[in-house]
């Protein structure tokens, strides 16, 4: 009895993350199209298939939801991030790795774009919670940090200044990624790809 009891909260739990993700992936969509002012509970619900009351079965908040959301996309973006210049590299070229494995996370991903410039200042994320909004700038900051050490192992920057560095970095390849999706390199007849590896050039020591 106990053993079919364990099983059937199993099923129910692997049923609510099932339904969970479906409401997230929906929400992803929508908060990406109108960003978290924009975006309506009953638009996301229709997204997803569900009412809008089943939302708030999972999710007390829309703000709530949009965090998750979030959360999601920069826990993605620091486990590529990661992946790509992975600590116990030694053979040099951890930052650069790291920045083209942020432009490429950000330049395949749409959704995720435009989800991190609402996180990164271009629309407030009005709404979240002052933990909220310290959680979710910790996790970039992760990412910012892990850049910044491969940028002080290659012997670019110091450990005084990798952070510093880290940032401005990314900065540009934001601005990069923003020239590209909306088509204003391409009406100056530049390419990306070359424009990032002329950047990465002017790091190295």
């Amino acid at each position: 009895m106990d053993a079919d009891a364990t099983a059937g909260d199993h099923r129910q739990e692997s049923v609510r993350r099932f339904k969970r993700d479906l409401i997230r992936d929906a929400a992803k969509r929508v908060f990406s199209e109108k960003g978290i002012a924009g975006a309506s509970v009953r638009e996301i619900a229709k997204a997803a298939g569900y009412t809008t009351g089943a939302i708030y079965t999972y999710f007390a908040t829309k703000e709530e939801l949009y965090a998750a959301v979030l959360r999601d996309s920069l826990a993605a973006l620091h486990a590529e991030v990661t992946a790509a210049s992975p600590d116990e590299t030694t053979s040099g070229g951890r930052g650069e790795a790291a920045l083209r494995a942020l432009w490429s996370f950000y330049d395949t991903r749409r959704s995720d774009f435009e989800l991190g410039f609402y996180l990164y200042g271009g629309a407030r994320p009005v709404g979240l919670t002052p933990e909220l909004d310290r959680e979710l700038n910790a996790a970039l900051d992760a990412v910012m940090d892990h850049i910044g050490a491969g940028l002080v192992a290659d012997g670019i920057a110091s450990p005084q200044d990798a952070h510093h560095l880290a940032v401005a970095s990314a900065t540009w390849v934001f601005g990069l990624l923003l020239m590209t999706k909306t088509g204003r390199l391409r009406s100056l007849h530049e390419d990306a790809d070359a424009l990032l590896t002329t950047y990465l050039a002017t790091l190295r020591p």
